[in-house]
């Protein structure tokens, strides 16, 4: 049987859609598929992601995107379609559907797979009408929780043709991101985040927690250490000069894959402080890690955490209660124990990559099968 070429088009720079697009491939032990990329972005391609196409034999291209509105970068997204000429396009985003459907329209065999992974309450109106373009248009959309198809169909209603909404949580590779002893005394306590530095995560409720904590356990050795870079590090970096924590407190700026495990593994507790996810990747990547974890109680979060099983959820911005939560953590080692082993088990049995390559799958079979058709 020919190989079908799936054609994904994702962000340059750092985000969820690389890690899921290269877990994807890397699932893919019997090469069923042939893959190519289309990174756009303002940011160039992340060398990391250079790297990686390399080792996989990943053909790619980068259409660079200007600032705020730019028609050019469709045409010239719609150019790397054109002569790439995949079966299927598999589009991390919705921004992009236009480029897509131009593309299904002159080759009206080819199909358009749309993943939406935006938090619905924290979509922009714009965003909203790509992702309405994409209902009428794609052949699939696929989103991350039921929580996600639900409000989809609540949104855009008759709209929303059967079997068009498929739910595939993210995966990972769950034997890379594997938990380790730390070596720390029961006296030094590592804390951590990981995350691109934008309005969506809220480092200020961590930050201020953080310093309470401080103040709370005067007799422990507790660091926090910050993971990514992007628009909200200025802010941060004065709030953490502000408080008065700069001795305590590391910015990692950006990692790469390796470099990302051996920092969740150093941790000893990992914080989400967020207005907003839908599958957050760092959170099952936290668990993966056997890593107890406090996150906020939003949209997102609260269901990929079951309280006092897989971790301890904090009203948001709330600094207070997160402070409080750390401190009992870190004083109940039974709680901390079983919340690491709980975390792991979940991980391995539900944010497995190949559970998640098994499911594209079907998706990617389903859809050649109409074009055969």
């Amino acid at each position: 049987m020919k190989k079908k070429i799936v054609q994904h088009l994702l962000y340059s720079g750092l985000g969820g859609p690389g890690s899921v697009f290269f877990s994807l491939v890397e699932a893919d032990k019997g090469k069923e598929n042939l893959y190519g990329a289309v990174f756009c972005g303002i940011e160039p391609v992340r060398e990391e992601y250079i790297q990686s196409c390399k080792r996989l034999a990943i053909p790619y291209v980068y259409v660079e995107k200007k600032k705020g509105f730019d028609l050019k970068v469709y045409r010239n997204i719609y150019r790397q379609f054109s002569k790439s000429r995949p079966d299927i396009l598999f589009l991390h985003g919705v921004s992009f559907i236009l480029p897509a459907l131009w593309y299904r329209f002159f080759r009206s065999t080819r199909k358009v797979i749309v993943r939406d992974t935006q938090a619905h309450h924290l979509k922009s109106k714009l965003e909203w009408g790509w992702l309405f373009f994409s209902v009428l248009f794609a052949n699939r959309i696929i989103v991350l929780t039921p929580e996600a198809a639900d409000g989809i169909k609540k949104k855009f209603g008759l709209f929303v043709k059967k079997k068009k909404i498929v739910i595939i949580p993210n995966g990972l590779n769950v034997k890379q991101y594997l938990p380790v002893a730390t070596g720390h005394s029961k006296k030094e306590i590592v804390i951590g985040m990981q995350s691109r530095l934008q309005p969506i995560k809220d480092h200020p409720t961590l930050l201020k927690a953080f310093k309470l904590l401080k103040e709370k356990l005067p007799g422990y050795s507790i660091s926090l250490h910050i993971a990514g870079d992007g628009v909200t590090r200025p802010s941060i970096e004065s709030l953490i000069d502000e408080l008065g924590i700069r001795n305590s407190v590391t910015m990692h700026g950006m990692l790469n894959s390796s470099a990302l495990v051996s920092f969740m593994q150093s941790l000893d507790i990992y914080v989400h402080a967020t207005f907003g996810e839908t599958l957050s990747n760092s959170i099952m990547q936290a668990m993966a890690c056997g890593l107890p974890t406090v996150a906020s109680d939003v949209w997102g979060v609260s269901n990929m955490i079951k309280t006092r099983e897989t971790g301890l959820l904090y009203k948001s911005e709330n600094s207070f209660q997160l402070a409080s939560m750390l401190e009992e953590l870190i004083q109940d080692e039974l709680l901390m124990k079983h919340l690491s082993a709980s975390a792991r088990a979940f991980a391995e049995n539900t944010y497995s990559d190949e559970a998640m390559f098994n499911r594209y799958q079907q998706v990617f079979a389903t859809l050649i099968k109409q074009v055969a058709e």
